[in-house]
């Protein structure tokens, strides 16, 4: 009779260690890898946009799309900035320059406005994506480009991977 009794108490003892072992590991939350963080270099490319952003169907949506995917090659930090409208292109490029932005892509500015923010900051480069005839006939300075929007991408890519290549 002894003996049974020991061995029920050991049963019932293993029982409940079962239970508490289950019930601590179904507590446990499921494990969640390690988030990946971006390693960027020290140098950033901008986007100045007209007042629709980057929303889809818009010259700065192609632009963005363009700019992040020279980003995940170059690892060249990358941000946009919206103008609220052409009068505050001025001083959103500005803004820009302040960032520290070396390479400023630009989808809502006129070419005017470029070059006189291009002329005045020869240490960064400018693209302005328009047509010739949206452009107008303002000349531009070494330092700043008028590219159709057909070509964009592909002088996005080229100048933020040389930008890459100073930092």
């Amino acid at each position: 009779m002894r003996q049974g009794l020991v061995r029920a108490a050991v049963v019932a003892v293993a029982a409940a260690g079962l239970v508490v072992t289950a019930w601590l590991l179904w507590l446990r939350p499921a494990a969640v890898p390690a988030p990946t963080t971006r390693q960027y270099l020290d140098t950033s490319a901008c986007l100045l946009t007209g007042a629709d952003g980057v929303t889809p169907g818009t010259p700065g949506a192609r632009a963005w799309s363009a700019i992040e995917s020279a980003s995940l090659a170059s690892h060249v930090m990358v941000s946009y900035l919206p103008a609220a409208g052409p009068a505050d292109a001025p001083a959103m490029l500005n803004t820009l320059v302040e960032r520290r932005c070396g390479v400023i892509v630009v989808t809502g500015a006129s070419r005017a406005q470029v070059a006189s923010a291009a002329t005045a900051n020869p240490g960064h480069q400018f693209i302005l994506i328009a047509s010739s005839a949206v452009a107008g006939p303002v000349s531009v300075p070494p330092n700043a480009v008028v590219v159709p929007p057909g070509d964009a991408s592909g002088r996005i890519d080229q100048e933020i991977t040389a930008l890459a290549g100073t930092a």
